[in-house]
Order: C-alpha cells, then sequence, then structure tokens
C-alpha cells in the first residue's frame, strides 16, 4: 500500500473554513447534487431555494462526465451564484494537468484523491495540482475540501473517469486504507456505490477509524428517506444524492427524504395539531415545521429509546429570536411546549406527547473569545464545533464529556462532566454568564450580579426555566499534547482505594482523569495538558505516553459508535464523596458487578472523579452540589435490545438497588440519565432549593405549559 502524502504547500491555501465547518457542525444530513449538463439552470435555482427551506447546508454543482467545464459549467455557476445564497460546492473529477476545475461563484470545491487509482495523478497529483491554483487565486479562491474519495463495486463511469478500481469491502485490505484515510490530511472520506449500497461494515469500519475531525461522505444510488436514515444510522455524517431527485416530483421527494414529507405546515389534518397552529409558528421560522407524521416520528423518541411520544408539531430553531416566537405563540394558543436539543437523552427527557416541540437546530457555534479569556457561544451548538473554533484561536474548553456531538445548551441543562472534571468541576462551573429565554419569549442575561437568582437555578435545572441560547463560559490555553498514564486494578474496590492520593492536595494533582471497567478489571487514566511531566505518585507506576488531540477523541468516540436505534440504552450516573464512594464502590462489585444481570445487559461501568472549584457558586441540582474535596461520579450504562421488556425491568431493577444504595451513603443521581425517583426522593436531596425552584416557574409559567418534567 502507497503512503499518502499530501502536498506541502497545501498550507499556503488560505485557512478560513466556513463551508467545512457548516458540515461539521450541521452533520448528519443530505446533500443534494445538480448536474450542470443535465438540469436546466430554472431548476437548479429552485433546487437551492427549496434545500435551503428544508435547512440543507449547501449544494453539489458537479457530474462524472466533464465535456466542457469553462464553457458550460463556468457560466452556470456564475449565474447560479446571483439567484441563491446558499453555499456551492464544485464536485468534479480533476482534469490531468490542472486538478479540479475551479470558477468564480464556488464557495468551496470537493477535490478528490482517488487512492486505489491505477492512474498516479488520480491518488494525490490533483490535489497537489488544485492547491497550486488556489494558491494563486489567494482570497478568491473557493475553499478547499479534501476527499479521500473510493468507488464500490463494478463502475465502469468511474473507473474511466479516474481509473478506480473496486474499493475493499473486507478483508485486510479495508482496514489499511481506512487507517491510510486518518493519518493523512483529508477533510473527509467520500465512498461511492453507483449501483448499490456502501455496506454495514464497510461503513463502521470507517467511522470508527477516521480522525475525529474527518466527515464520512457517502453517495450512490439514493432514493429513499429510509435509505438517508439507515447510512445515518451507520455513523454517514452526509449522503449524496443525485439522480434520485431528477424527478418530476423532486420537491415531495425531497421533503421526504429529509425526513419531512407532505404539504404546507397545519395541512395534515391530524386531531393532535391544534387548529391553525402550525401556520401561525411558520410565519416566524426559517425553516418548516413538521406537523406531519413522518415528521414528527423522528422526534417521538431520544437516545434512549424507553418512551415513544408524538409531538403535534415540531418547530426547528436557529435564534433567539425564533425561540421567542414559539413560546409568544404557543403561550397565546394556551399549548404546552418541550424543548430539545440533540435528543442525547433518557426518560422523557427531550419529548412532547401532543404538545409543540423546539428543537434547537445545531448551527455555526458564533465563537467569540473576550478579553478575560472567556468566550462566548451559542447555546444550540454541538461542544465539537465550539472546541475546534476554540482551538484554532488558542483556547479549549477545560472539561469536555464522551459525547461531543451534543448540544452545549443540552448539556449544561444537567451539568456535563468529563476527565477534566478532576480540576474544573463541571461544564456548568465554568460559566460565567448566559442569556436565558423566559417562558414568556423574553431575553434575559443572568450573572452572580444580573438576575442572580435565574443564574443559580437556570441551568442544571432540566431546563426549568428557559431555553438556553448564548452562554459565556472559562476556557483554558489549548494545549495540543497531552502525557497520558494508565494503570490498571484488580477491582472496583481497589481501584477507589488507590485514588484516594487525588484527595490530599486542595486542587488536582493531575488535568485529567477517568477509569473504566475492562476485562474484568479497571483501568485508570490520567492526563497531564501540554505533555507535561505526570506527580511522582504516578512515576515508575504506570504506563505512559504523549497524545496528540486528546480531548478530542470523545468526538472520535462517538462517531465511531453512533447510536444504534435497534437498541434501548438505560444509562445512569451516581456522585458519591470519597469515603462514602469507598462503600459504594464494594457494593457494586459485590452486588452488580458480580450479576448475570450486569453481563447480560451488556454494562459497563465508568469512573470520573469530581473537584469542584471552591470560590465558584453551586449549581443546586447538580450531582456534586454541596460536596467538598473529591468526589466520585460512578456511570452504569446498559443496553439491551429494543422491544426486549424483560430485559429492560431486569437492568432498570438493578439501577433501582444502585439508587437506593447511593442515597443511602448520602450521594446524588445525575439527572442527565435514567432515574426513577420519588417526590420524597426529590424533596430530601434539594430541600429548599427545589421549593424556590418551583416558586420561580410559577411566576415565568403561571399556566404551567412549559417544558413540564421532573423537577417541575
Amino acid at each position: 500500500m502507497r503512503e499518502v502524502r499530501l502536498s506541502g504547500n497545501l498550507s499556503t491555501v488560505p485557512t478560513t473554513a466556513p463551508v467545512l465547518t457548516a458540515l461539521r457542525a450541521q452533520a448528519p444530513g443530505l446533500l443534494h447534487v445538480v448536474d450542470p449538463y443535465k438540469v436546466p439552470l430554472a431548476e437548479a435555482v429552485e433546487k437551492a431555494r427549496a434545500m435551503a427551506d428544508v435547512g440543507h447546508p449547501a449544494l453539489l454543482v458537479g457530474s462524472t462526465d466533464n465535456p466542457a467545464f469553462d464553457q458550460q459549467v463556468a457560466p452556470y455557476v456564475a449565474e447560479l451564484r446571483e439567484r441563491t445564497d446558499l453555499p456551492l460546492i464544485l464536485h468534479f473529477p480533476s482534469i490531468p494537468g490542472r486538478g479540479a476545475p475551479l470558477c468564480p461563484g464556488a464557495d468551496a470545491v470537493l477535490v478528490h484523491a482517488v487512492l486505489n487509482s491505477v492512474r498516479s495523478f488520480f491518488v494525490t497529483g490533483g490535489l497537489a495540482a488544485t492547491a497550486r491554483t488556489a494558491t494563486a487565486l489567494g482570497q478568491d479562491g473557493p475553499e478547499l475540501l479534501r476527499s479521500a474519495s473510493f468507488a464500490f463495486g463494478t463502475d465502469g463511469k468511474t473507473h474511466e473517469a479516474v481509473g478506480a478500481r473496486p474499493a475493499a469491502e473486507d478483508g485486510l485490505e479495508l482496514p489499511r486504507l481506512v487507517a491510510e484515510v486518518a493519518a493523512a490530511d483529508f477533510d473527509l472520506a467520500y465512498l461511492l456505490y453507483r449501483h448499490g449500497r456502501v455496506p454495514d461494515r464497510v461503513l463502521r469500519a470507517y467511522r470508527r477509524g477516521l480522525a475525529p475531525q474527518q466527515l464520512l461522505f457517502v453517495g450512490g444510488g439514493v432514493s429513499s428517506y429510509r435509505q438517508v436514515r439507515e447510512y445515518h444510522d451507520c455513523g454517514v455524517d452526509w449522503v449524496v444524492v443525485g439522480n434520485g431527485l431528477e424527478t418530476a416530483d423532486w420537491r415531495d421527494t425531497l421533503r421526504g427524504m429529509s425526513g419531512r414529507p407532505g404539504g404546507r405546515p397545519g395541512s395534515v389534518g391530524d386531531p393532535a395539531v391544534p387548529p391553525g397552529i402550525a401556520a401561525e409558528l411558520q410565519r416566524g421560522l426559517r425553516r418548516p415545521v413538521r406537523s406531519d407524521p413522518a415528521g414528527r416520528q423522528v422526534y417521538a423518541t431520544n437516545v434512549g429509546r424507553l418512551h415513544e411520544l408524538l409531538p403535534a408539531v415540531v418547530t426547528p430553531v436557529t435564534s433567539a429570536e425564533e425561540v421567542a416566537h414559539v413560546l409568544r405563540t404557543t403561550r397565546a394558543a394556551g399549548t404546552s411546549v418541550a424543548v430539545r436539543g440533540s435528543g442525547h437523552s433518557f426518560g422523557r427527557q427531550g419529548l412532547s406527547d401532543g404538545g409543540v416541540l423546539i428543537v434547537g437546530e445545531p448551527g455555526d457555534p458564533a465563537v467569540r473569545v473576550l478579553d478575560d479569556g472567556t468566550a462566548e457561544v451559542s447555546a444550540r451548538a454541538p461542544w465539537y464545533a465550539a472546541e475546534l473554533a476554540l482551538n484554532a484561536q488558542g483556547r479549549s474548553i477545560p472539561v469536555l464529556t464522551n459525547h461531543l456531538t451534543v448540544s452545549i445548551g443540552g448539556t449544561l441543562s444537567v451539568g456535563g462532566y468529563g476527565e477534566g472534571t478532576i480540576t474544573h468541576g463541571g461544564q456548568v462551573d465554568l460559566v460565567e454568564r448566559f442569556r436565558l429565554v423566559l417562558p414568556d419569549g423574553q431575553p434575559r442575561w443572568c450573572s452572580p450580579t444580573e438576575s442572580p437568582e435565574l443564574f443559580r437555578y437556570g441551568i442544571g435545572a432540566l431546563g426549568t426555566l428557559g431555553v438556553l441560547d448564548r452562554v459565556v463560559l472559562r476556557t483554558v490555553e489549548h494545549q495540543r499534547h497531552t502525557t497520558i498514564a494508565t494503570q490498571r486494578h484488580p477491582s472496583l474496590t481497589a481501584l477507589v482505594a488507590e485514588v484516594g492520593w487525588l484527595a490530599q492536595e486542595q486542587r488536582s494533582p493531575v488535568d485529567l482523569f477517568s477509569a473504566q471497567h475492562y476485562e474484568g478489571g479497571f483501568v485508570a487514566t490520567y492526563g497531564m495538558r501540554g505533555g507535561g511531566p505526570l506527580p511522582r505518585r504516578l512515576a515508575g507506576r504506570a504506563e505512559t505516553r504523549v497524545e496528540a488531540d486528546w480531548p478530542l477523541r470523545s468526538m472520535r468516540e462517538s462517531r465511531r459508535n453512533p447510536a444504534d436505534p435497534s437498541v434501548h440504552f438505560i444509562w445512569a450516573d451516581y456522585c458519591l464523596s470519597l469515603p462514602a464512594a469507598a462503600e459504594f464502590a464494594r457494593f457494586l462489585d459485590a452486588e452488580i458487578l458480580a450479576t448475570p444481570g450486569y453481563r447480560e445487559g451488556g454494562g459497563r461501568l465508568l469512573m470520573l472523579g469530581v473537584h469542584r472549584p471552591e470560590q465558584r457558586p453551586g449549581v443546586p441540582f447538580t450531582p456534586a452540589a454541596g460536596l467538598r474535596g473529591l468526589a466520585l461520579g460512578f456511570g452504569l450504562y446498559f443496553s439491551v435490545p429494543r422491544g426486549d421488556r424483560p430485559a429492560v425491568d431486569r437492568v432498570q431493577g438493578l439501577h433501582r438497588r444502585v439508587l437506593a444504595q447511593c442515597l443511602a451513603l448520602g450521594g446524588r443521581p445525575y439527572l442527565a440519565g435514567w432515574y426513577d425517583l420519588t417526590e420524597a426522593d426529590l424533596q430530601s436531596m434539594y430541600g429548599d432549593d427545589l421549593t424556590t425552584l418551583r416558586r420561580l416557574r410559577r411566576e415565568l409559567d403561571p399556566q404551567g405549559l412549559f417544558n413540564p418534567g421532573l423537577l417541575a
């Protein structure tokens, strides 16, 4: 296998990447490619507008055949640019001696390196030639999207155009190809199966193996929403559709493939839709509301998949103004409204039973680094988009969870804990200020000095008092390298006894810490940012290495293991002070980890250390609130086949036993997960804080319509 070495002068191409940033932030989704040799310009304009209307971020213009680019395609793109604001991405094979053809009006160009081509130019020569052309154009040149591209199955057309051999679908060559792509400086991998479907095993191999920032595109033969969903379920970021939308009824097909079939909002006639409210909601929204059965069904469950509740209307929102419009409209109509981010929640969180569901649409994190090192970000954006944008400006979020594709606002509604929690507490502890859209639609900035009561109760409380819009977070200097040390322990009890040394100082002696159940024992992982030395306690007692981009492996892990729609995820976390954690660990070792139910339920256990900054005001409903010194968090995660009710009951029974032990030892559950808490439990844990929260809710939402939930 040839080693891929991308041209060194790619670094001289302008580094701003708005199209790539949007593709990363808004994945997964669908992209349409219009063929300028077949699709009339007027139809292309209509398609660009339709794509924008359903929320897709760009339009591809391309064709495998390319007989007259300068004479036919260049003027086509220039005219299309004049008549649409949607970003345009060129998608043509490279031309020997020229590279990917470029023209004015294009925002970006897919530059394909066909790694298994029998013609050397198409392996890396096209990339190098395109980079030279783009460099010469300077700021007027399009953004380069560097793609490692493969064709599958018998594909004479692609072979003739770029010399592509059928790509490996199994055997030893597949992992070698994936590793080759991950190690090179590609923005994405593009898998084309013109006359078939890329196999699931191939998709999952690429998703597992790609670097965290690399996207996965798939194209060829896609013509239905089912196909799009199946690709997304295997971890594909963008499904490219060509011929499937070259039909007379392409508008209906586009809506169907986007999960939004049907006619105008509110026209379905479903009795669950309040009369006229869908149309009224649509007047203030840029993207279409979804009141058709198929569009609503997409949002009928969350990642836990334990409940299925069908909203009457789904409202995708992209701004504080749109959130306010939905809240004012539903309040005037006397209709309940719930709030959803990425849907990475459990129980009934993020669901609506017959009401209106607000869905925060991921987009540009709109990061603004302030003079004091804090950063203002959009709460609708995913964490990884904010982290990548901050890294580009030399900053980093010091606490990142294992699920970076979830929304910032959704995580801050519960807490947010990760390896950096050993030093910096939860993500809620990083918050300096936030803007909350209240249930009446009014936005309000909250901080220790601005609406301090709302600052205390407006985050970490399951979104009970409003919708997060903007957040100001403390950040740290970005350090690309991290010194990692790992130690093995025979049991959870032994692990907890060993980590007590982390509590011997007021501030944690390490920057990062986590541990997990592995091969019958436990592996503890410690980290120091910047590649610095680890504490003496670990010297000679741990396996050490230096890793690049260690925090972003969470993004890599989430993309490698996309949520399986055939599984119920029953996850819960429990937090206890260090002395209580020792007894809790003995209980888990003897009563949970050693049982058949743990193994049969696909059980996993993750442990984190929690050192809350003493000077930070507490967020009362988070699991570490009120704890002093070192605390430990235990995540107990099960996955059982969807529909297997006996298995669900067994796992929930285990969690009830664990919860009872946690509460008996003075600990708390993390409200992000599945729980079975009574009103007496809530009163015992939260006391006066629960009373205050409910008073504020009555004042802000006297009709009780906004985001009903556990704490309400």
